[in-house]
This record gives structure tokens, sequence and C-alpha cells, in this order.
């Protein structure tokens, strides 16, 4: 259920609820503390039953995916599926790029990202001037 659905019938619920205490109230005002019970004990039983019913999220949505082969960082993991020619596929988008297939074989998924320490050249180091730098004249 996507969250609109679930807001409209809490909604929906809310309102006949409301209802059904206002007849209770009107015309059995001598069975109202049965008939909150009763609305206590569905409200429970319903809570239970949608929150057992609601999909659960695949753990891996959300992870970091790394080739098995190479160890080269591919992006984060999307979502999963079925492909006729690979098998079972992670949907992976890489950085600034749209999603990418690849085989569940050749992937390896980790919670954080590992950045690659690679070293980074040094500035280059500004040669001294070839002309001498003029004298100043004494006080």
């Amino acid at each position: 259920m996507d969250a609109l659905t679930l807001k409209v019938a809490l909604t929906i619920g809310l309102l006949m609820m409301l209802l059904s205490v206002w007849l209770v109230w009107k015309f059995f005002f001598p069975f109202l503390k049965y008939a909150i019970l009763l609305l206590l004990l569905v409200i429970a039983g319903s809570g239970f039953y949608i929150y057992r019913m609601i999909p659960r999220r695949n753990p891996a949505i959300g992870r970091h995916a790394y080739l098995s082969d190479s160890g080269k960082y591919l992006g984060v993991v999307e979502g999963s599926g079925e492909d006729n020619t690979r098998g079972e596929v992670w949907i992976v988008r890489p950085p600034g790029r749209y999603p990418v297939i690849y085989s569940k074989s050749r992937v390896v998924l980790k919670d954080k990202r590992e950045i690659d320490r690679e070293p980074r050249p040094s500035p280059p180091t500004p040669a001294p001037s070839q002309t001498p730098a003029p004298k100043k004249p004494r006080v």
C-alpha cells in the first residue's frame, strides 16, 4: 500500500468509528461501554492485520555494490529482478548516471562505501625565477 491509500483508509476508518460512536450514544447508551471496548478491539486487530500484511523492503536496497572480480565500485543498489539472459540481477545506480543491471553472481554488496585512496600528484613546485631580484637602496 502506498502512503495515500493508507491515509485514505485510516480517514475512512476514523469517520466510521465516529459514526458508530454517535449511533451508540444516541440509541444504545446503556451498551456504550461494550461498544467502546469492541471498537478498541477492532482497531487493535485491524492495526495488527495491516502491520502483518505490509510487504517488507528488500534489505539490499541502499547498499553499495562492487564487482566481485576487481572490487571496482559500481554504485548504490536500487532493486533486484530477474533477467532472461543473466538470471537474477541487481539494479545499480552509478554516481551521476542511469541505473545499470548486473548479475548477482558478479556483484558483492557492502554496507558502507570504501573510498579508494589513490595517491594524488603533488602540485608542481614553481621554478625559481632566473632574473635576480632588484636590490633595495640603502638608507
